[in-house]
């Protein structure tokens, strides 16, 4: 360790992207194998992870016999919880446990007690009997030069962390509960700590759900009511979203964000985050993918590997077929020098509204489209189809065909700001497709929607809305679609898992199928879980009990969800993640979340509510202020289940 500087290994400064690590199987309690340590190093790597701490007690010797063997960082700790041994019973404690372990390589750092539980008199003894005389913290505490403070907010410090003269090494931060923590804030927390000279990275808390096998419960599993679902993996390290957050997010050969465009030249800019190892030691690989629900269609390539030294920054050159423009996505996979993914971006080549006009176009169909009034509403019918929509404020009440009743309904109802459509009345355009639109009121009614029923079945909803505040945790319009209707949704957009505000890296791009599931993150196992918000949606097919239905948009970067997730909180709410009203929604923005010990505003700006911007626009020689005036186009084709 160099005090106001860092700590070394070999020479070279450390970012630890450690993990906190409990000995635990549901079958066996704190008795684990050889094989259990094979499983959870390698589990701990596939996250890009370089570290890990021994939270309360030492390890088997054979977890770190495999830390040893695959490469990782070790901080080894001397039993205890808050408390802290007294002098007597503590050196003999510290001499069997550096006696033990103190050949191993693995073991960088020293650990005096767990959360300020460090005996000061105990400190002599870790250079005593290791002759390497490597650094030793205490946990919880500032001690040697190094402030090691647990669940520290991420804007906190008054002369320390980011304005104080000592290393920073957080021993535990974003503590997971259920789906909050871990990767929601990681970005924010990691950025701060890599541009941040005296930061030495930090340690998650913590690795798996710690959860019993129940023989008098049908072999259930037991987390003892919530206490232990604070794991990235579940007990049989079942992967959560935040897993392939925090693989993204500390992957060591890191992406400039990039939108590709027309003249894309196939260059990306990477930076080498090893620190060792040169990226012409990976494996770089290309493939383009097309969709369209039915089949896909692809081709894939080798990129030269750049010769890039650790801690520098440079470029990989993709060799792509002059028809690139056809395909929807790019994606780049890396794998370091023994093969193992690192991470595979993907890069959408096609914008919604591109995809949304090959979707309609398969249906040529003309037929007239009819309207009439009767009870309240005004009922538009297109061959076997039905709408009925509300005459006084513009909403959808019901949709119908041969089959039956398609059950969406009731929107759109508009999400932290006024349903406020009024003077709702219709027209032919000039291809005789029916529009159905409510007026603009500066006063009354700001908000507005337009219904466009086409003639080849589609129906076009428009809606322009701005929210009741600046500052507002989601944006976007809300549908009743009954939940025990729903049995799958496939979708075009970033997938599997669902994101939160503060947690949108590790997804793909593609075509995804989720089954309805009722998952409660870390209570239960079947992942990824179907309700939430999924990100930059493109389009998708609804199926439900009896009917299905399609949607798909032009608006880019949109959220959709699915239904409110069921979730437990504690006696401070700092876990309490926001979900807006009715079953499904199309949003523009969307909630953060927190984590066991933070609430969401203190992970980072990203765990901050959404900012409206105003803009001023100059029509007709006047002036008129669009608090962020947006357009969300959804159009829903209805059709028979097969």
């Amino acid at each position: 360790m160099k005090q106001r500087d860092g700590i070394y290994v070999n020479g070279v400064k450390m970012k630890f992207k450690g993990v906190n690590r409990h000995s635990f199987r549901p079958e066996s309690g704190r008795t684990t194998s050889y094989k259990n340590s094979v499983e959870d190093v390698l589990l701990i790597k596939e996250m890009n992870m370089n570290a890990v701490r021994m939270s309360h007690y030492p390890p088997d010797g054979h977890f770190l016999d495999v830390c040893d063997s695959l490469g990782l960082y070790v901080i080894d700790e001397l039993a205890g919880w808050h408390g802290h041994y007294d002098t007597p019973t503590g050196s003999l404690r510290v001499k069997e446990m550096i006696e033990h372990d103190r050949n191993h390589a693995s073991i960088v750092i020293w650990a005096n007690g767990n959360e300020g539980g460090s005996n000061p008199e105990l400190d002599p003894l870790f250079t005593k009997y290791d002759l390497q005389n490597r650094v030793v913290i205490h946990p919880w505490q500032l001690h040697n030069g190094i402030e090691t403070q647990h669940y520290r907010q991420y804007n906190y410090g008054v002369g320390n962390y980011d304005n104080g003269p000592e290393i920073v090494m957080p021993t535990e931060f974003l503590h997971g509960w259920f789906d909050g923590g871990h990767g929601a804030g990681l970005e924010d927390y990691w950025k701060n700590m890599w541009s941040n000279p005296l930061s030495a990275g930090g340690f998650l808390w913590d690795f798996a759900d710690q959860a019993v096998v129940r023989k008098d419960k049908n072999d259930s599993l037991d987390t003892d009511k919530s206490r232990g679902a604070d794991g990235i993996v579940g007990p049989h390290h079942e992967k959560e979203g935040s897993f392939f957050t925090i693989k993204e997010i500390w992957s060591p050969v890191f992406f400039e964000r990039k939108e590709i465009t027309e003249v894309f030249d196939g260059r990306l800019n990477i930076e080498n985050r090893y620190q060792f190892t040169n990226t012409n030691t990976c494996t770089f690989t290309w493939k383009l993918k097309r969709f369209d629900f039915n089949n896909e269609k692809e081709i894939e390539g080798l990129i030269t590997a750049p010769n890039i030294l650790p801690n520098n920054k440079g470029s990989i050159q993709i060799d792509l077929p002059t028809n690139w423009k056809d395909y929807d996505v790019l994606y780049v996979t890396v794998k370091d020098q023994y093969q193992k993914e690192l991470f595979t971006w993907s890069f959408p080549i096609k914008r919604p509204k591109q995809k949304t006009e090959e979707l309609i176009k398969n249906n040529s169909a003309k037929h007239d489209v009819k309207i009439s009034e009767q009870e309240g509403g005004f009922v538009v019918k297109i061959n076997d189809i039905e709408l009925v929509v509300n005459k006084t404020n513009g909403l959808l009440k019901k949709v119908s065909n041969k089959n039956g009743i398609v059950p969406l309904s009731n929107g759109p109802i508009v999400q932290e700001g006024a349903t406020n459509f009024s003077g709702i009345s219709y027209k032919y355009d000039d291809e005789k497709n029916l529009v159905i639109s409510s007026t603009y009121d500066k006063i009354k009614s700001f908000n507005t929607l337009q219904w466009t029923i086409y003639r080849n079945g589609w129906v076009k909803l428009t809606v322009h809305y701005f929210p009741d505040s600046l500052h507002t945790k989601m944006l976007g319009i809300n549908f009743d679609l009954p939940e025990d209707q729903i049995r799958s949704v496939t979708y075009m957009g970033s997938g599997p898992y669902r994101v939160w505000k503060n947690r949108l890296k590790g997804g793909s791009f593609g075509v995804w199928k989720k089954d309805y599931n009722n998952t409660e993150t870390g209570e239960s196992w079947n992942y990824p879980e179907f309700k939430g918000y999924h990100a930059n949606f493109y389009e998708g097919f609804f199926n439900t009990d009896k009917q299905s239905f399609a949607v798909a948009t032009e608006t880019e970067d949109l959220f959709l969800r699915l239904y409110s997730a069921k979730w437990k909180t504690d006696q401070w709410h700092n876990y309490e993640p926001w979900f807006p009203a009715g079953d499904i929604s199309f949003m523009n923005a969307i909630p953060s979340i927190g984590s066991r010990t933070q609430t969401r505003e203190t992970t980072g700006p990203m765990g901050l509510d959404n900012i409206f911007t105003i803009m001023k626009k100059i029509q007709h020689a006047r002036s008129k202020l669009c608090c962020g005036l947006i357009s969300i186009p959804i159009l829903n084709k209805c059709y028979a289940s097969k």
